[in-house]
């Protein structure tokens, strides 16, 4: 128990222990006053009974109170359960949206990858055809001298300056 809540019960006890030893006097009936009557009634009955109906007050006050804050915390946490699935949805939700951004965002480098491969692809097959074109050429060059030469050795073996072999 808390220390508030033994103290409380440990004055309860020590009033209703002071009141059994005191009963004679407790009982003595002397004239009470209320400002606009006077009536006889034993002093320390009456002041007996308004401990008894303050504490009885106190319990029903406090009762009431704790009741109020047991509402309070429940309303409270349904209030806090709601927002957390909020949050968790909104969370859910964000995750959504990355993974389609994240999606789109690959499909564009896919297709500029894809793009690109494709334009690699006819530079090769251009530089491809270029480069067999320039040995064609480089082969009809060649061809041309070797004939050419061949053409001078003809002349001059029928001219007689070289010998065949």
């Amino acid at each position: 128990m808390r220390f508030r809540t033994v103290f409380l019960i440990v004055l309860l006890a020590l009033v209703a222990i002071f009141a059994a030893v005191n009963w004679t006097a407790f009982t003595a009936t002397t004239t009470l006053s209320l400002i606009y009557t006077e009536f006889q009634a034993p002093l320390g009955a009456v002041m007996l009974a308004v401990v008894v109906v303050l504490t009885a007050f106190f319990l029903l006050y406090i009762l009431a109170l704790q009741t109020s804050v047991m509402l309070e915390s429940r309303r409270l946490t349904k209030q806090l359960e709601a927002q957390r699935t909020l949050a968790d949805q909104a969370e859910h939700s964000r995750f959504n949206d990355l993974r389609g951004y994240l999606k789109t965002e690959l499909e564009q480098l896919q297709r500029r990858q894809t793009e690109q491969q494709t334009l690699l692809a006819q530079r090769l097959d251009a530089l491809q055809r270029d480069i067999h074109h320039r040995v064609e050429q480089t082969e009809n060059a060649v061809a041309a001298q070797v004939g050419e030469l061949d053409d001078r050795l003809q002349r001059q073996q029928v001219a007689g300056v070289i010998k065949p072999l």
